[in-house]
């Protein structure tokens, strides 16, 4: 068996010491051949010589460089082409893993017989603690039904590598690949499994941060949704929950942008899908489409 790391760089060389100490730390996985694909996203910080550096002395550590920055989308899925792991764990380069997530997410592959594993996240300083012995474990055979009403978007998760080539990976039309990588790996697998603790961990959000940035964020994830959406063939549960993903977008950035925003239609639709699970026309989500993609602020990839 074979696992690969895919992750994404740019302007992390403070962070790189501790991601690359997490993953050294894994523990029980003596029979797992590993490697660990960077891409990067044309840092000028130093990361990639960083990088170099530690790859002299290990050469599972595989660094792709490139001459442009496109976004961890791109970067995600480059580095998936080039992994060799018959199963993938993605992280951005200033998380970590627990020292047992590693081992934890293929046991779980395996014994739960599933191809997608999810777990929970959450913020917090290096070191993060192990994972509980024997977590509890949810089995759902809606996979994306389970993960658009959990509003799983992040990472922290376990593919294997033919699923995540049958979904194609992060969807490249939006910048942020922990919105859309969930949605699609989730719509292809016949089920999924759900790990109730944290399995990984971010760092404490900076103004740095990609996530800091609520107009991308409501963009993206609005988008996400609705290309998952425009696909049909899911549950009514995934569609009413993909649904609520988009409203409950245009509502925040109305609330973020709008010192009126209790007054918009936003608030209306958001109000009427909440109270009485009645969605916006067809028109309407054009409309609020046609608006997300002229926001300012926003970065699209070409």
């Amino acid at each position: 068996m074979r696992l690969s790391y895919l992750i994404t760089v740019y302007n992390k060389r403070p962070d790189l010491p501790h991601l690359l100490e997490s993953l050294y730390k894994q523990k029980g996985l003596e029979d797992v051949e590993v490697d660990f694909v960077f891409s990067d996203d044309f840092s000028n910080d130093g990361s990639v010589a960083f990088l170099k550096a530690c790859q002299e002395k290990d050469p599972r550590i595989i660094i792709i460089e490139n001459e442009e920055n496109r976004g961890p989308t791109h970067r995600i899925n480059q580095a998936a082409k080039r992994a060799q792991g018959d199963y993938f764990i993605a992280l951005d380069s200033d998380d970590y893993l627990p020292e047992n997530a590693s081992a934890l997410f293929l046991k779980t592959i395996e014994s739960c017989d599933v191809d997608l594993v999810f777990g929970q996240t959450k913020r917090g300083p290096f070191p993060p603690p192990a994972i509980k012995d024997s977590p509890h474990i949810d089995i759902h055979k809606d996979a994306l039904g389970f993960t658009a009403e959990k509003k799983i978007v992040h990472m922290g998760f376990i593919s294997s590598k033919t699923l995540w080539h049958e979904a194609g990976g992060a969807d490249e039309r939006l910048f942020i690949q922990d919105q859309s990588l969930p949605l699609r790996l989730s719509a292809k697998a016949t089920k999924l499994a759900y790990v109730s603790d944290v399995v990984y961990w971010l760092k404490p959000k900076t103004e740095e941060s990609l996530s800091a940035n609520r107009i991308q964020q409501h963009h993206d994830r609005f988008f996400s949704a609705l290309y998952q959406f425009q696909l049909g063939k899911m549950s009514n549960k995934a569609r009413l929950a993909l649904l609520n993903q988009m409203i409950s977008a245009c509502w925040k950035l109305s609330r973020d942008t709008n010192k009126l925003a209790y007054l918009s239609p936003s608030f209306a639709n958001y109000l009427l899908f909440k109270l009485c699970n009645l969605p916006p026309s067809a028109n309407r989500l054009m409309a609020y489409a046609n608006k997300m993609s002229k926001l300012d602020g926003v970065r699209r990839p070409s």
